[in-house]
């Protein structure tokens, strides 16, 4: 804000940070909007504090599928998605294995659009993420960003969370 410091004129000044203000919501409302419109969307996961990954094993009998849970914890929301072998029963009754694959940065590039950070959901409150966004029917996928060797890793998951609204 080194430029309001050199306007000396204070209604001049105001009206700067109204306008700011302003543009800054109208921003943050389209981001919504435009992921409410999506119907892939792509998580990063980096590892951090508030970030952990989990592998857990459901079933009686292993498979040489490797499940794991990924959970964002922030400050006014808390994420959940599984990587199963198949999510929803129209893929399993088709027999479709959840999706896996290594990506080159190159693919980031294409998709970023559709890239959806938690750090930009925490913005929002918590039911106006589940009921607004992850709650529709949309494919999720995490971007895992730590078991890479020039590549990423994508992971198709489920979303594990719930809209209260919808009860």
């Amino acid at each position: 804000m080194v430029v309001l410091g050199l306007i000396k004129n204070k209604s001049m000044k105001t009206f700067i940070n109204i306008a700011i203000f302003i543009i800054s919501t109208t921003i943050y409302s389209q981001d919504l909007e435009y992921f409410k419109k999506l119907d892939t969307i792509y998580i990063p996961y980096y590892g951090k504090a508030n970030e952990k990954k989990y592998d857990i094993q459901t079933r009686i009998i292993p498979t040489n599928f490797k499940e794991r849970s990924y959970t964002f914890k922030l400050d006014s929301i808390y994420l959940s998605f599984d990587h199963v072998q198949f999510i929803g029963w129209k893929k399993k009754n088709a027999n479709i294995e959840s999706e896996t694959k290594k990506v080159k940065k190159a693919f980031l590039k294409k998709i970023k659009n559709k890239i959806i950070s938690p750090d930009l959901l925490n913005q929002f409150d918590n039911d106006k993420i589940n009921c607004d966004i992850l709650s529709q029917i949309k494919a999720f996928y995490i971007l895992d960003f730590i078991e890479k060797k020039r590549k990423v890793t994508l992971y198709e998951v489920a979303y594990m969370g719930h809209c209260s609204g919808l009860e």
